[in-house]
């Protein structure tokens, strides 16, 4: 591993969330009509003359951001990201009470425009209570938003059974169902598992041993991927089959099988992601970390990566977790 695949990691998930930001609450039929036939294929802004219908009316917090703007995701993502650099440490209270206090700053910043999940909000007010991490989810929420946001708990920790560790508790913050819990340790083990060179089939096995008894439900989605991989999303990323991604063992199972499509290939991989019906933001986001790891900075456009919200930071962001996973390693 390298600092490339930190800073694609970073990166990809940024780029991810980003281009499937329009994308969220929509249809694929819907995007497609407004984007072409190919749907979003570039950085792009919702047309303000599609926010009459009922359907965009959480994306309208987001309609005077510029295109390549992240969401919730990243910014999520990042809190934790900072939390670890700043703990450096293997404690898991440690490393949670940082976390803690990031996700309330964040709750509380006038960047926090991004249509954030309810969930999540309550987490946060919760903490903001004085609320022991441990308890401050909602216990019943089983919602992707502690699955779109530990890629950086994959990068940070050589053993993988801390990874694990450290990603489950990091959904108590804000979800306490056992589906969303295995949900976030999966999406942490991918990235630290896709950062090692494992095949997508490599993958699939070594989640559904760690995280798959811990959770029925996640378990049942999770097996759907190899079965489905021959089917084209539009038959696949729906509702029945992997699901709409709302809920975090709908989102992972989504993101492995478009990794799993496209492996070597960030773009087809994320653009396959943002396309289809439901969070396509954090199918993306989840998606682009994935392959991000994989395959490092370089398989990402450069043009996505300047245009990208906050590009420099990003990059920066990346070497540090880079430098600070060597250093709490030592």
């Amino acid at each position: 591993m390298n600092e490339s695949q930190y800073q694609g990691t970073v990166l990809g998930l940024a780029v991810g969330d980003s281009l499937g930001n329009p994308a969220e609450f929509l249809s694929r039929k819907q995007i497609q009509k407004m984007f072409g036939a190919e749907g979003i294929t570039d950085f792009v802004k919702l047309p303000e003359s599609e926010f009459d219908s009922e359907v965009f009316s959480n994306s309208l917090e987001l309609s005077g951001h510029p295109p390549g703007t992240f969401t919730d995701d990243t910014q999520m993502s990042i809190a934790v990201a900072e939390a670890l650099l700043e703990s450096q440490s293997h404690d898991v209270d440690t490393v949670m009470s940082a976390v803690a206090r990031r996700f309330v700053e964040w709750s509380r910043s006038e960047d926090n425009d991004r249509a954030p999940g309810d969930t999540c909000m309550q987490g946060c007010a919760n903490l903001a209570k004085g609320t022991h991490w441990s308890g401050a989810g909602v216990s019943d929420s089983k919602g992707c938003g502690s699955a779109m946001r530990v890629s950086p708990i994959g990068l940070f920790y050589e053993d993988l059974d801390k990874v694990s560790e450290i990603a489950r508790a990091s959904s108590l913050l804000t979800h306490g169902h056992d589906a969303a819990v295995a949900g976030a340790e999966a999406a942490a083990m991918m990235a630290a598992l896709a950062l090692r060179g494992l095949a997508p089939a490599g993958i699939f096995d070594e989640v559904a041993k760690t995280c798959g008894p811990s959770s029925q439900e996640f378990a049942q989605v999770w097996q759907k991927v190899p079965e489905v991989l021959h089917l084209p999303p539009e038959q696949v990323l729906v509702d029945q089959v992997l699901g709409e991604s709302w809920v975090a063992d709908e989102a992972v199972a989504s993101a492995m099988y478009c990794f799993w499509k496209h492996p070597d290939d960030f773009c087809a991989a994320v653009l396959m992601a943002i396309n289809t019906d439901g969070d396509s933001d954090s199918i993306g986001a989840i998606t682009g970390s994935i392959v991000g790891a994989r395959l490092g900075l370089e398989a990402i456009p450069t043009a996505w990566c300047r245009q990208v919200e906050a590009s420099k930071y990003l990059h920066e962001l990346g070497t540090r977790l880079w430098n600070g996973r060597r250093k709490s390693d030592r």
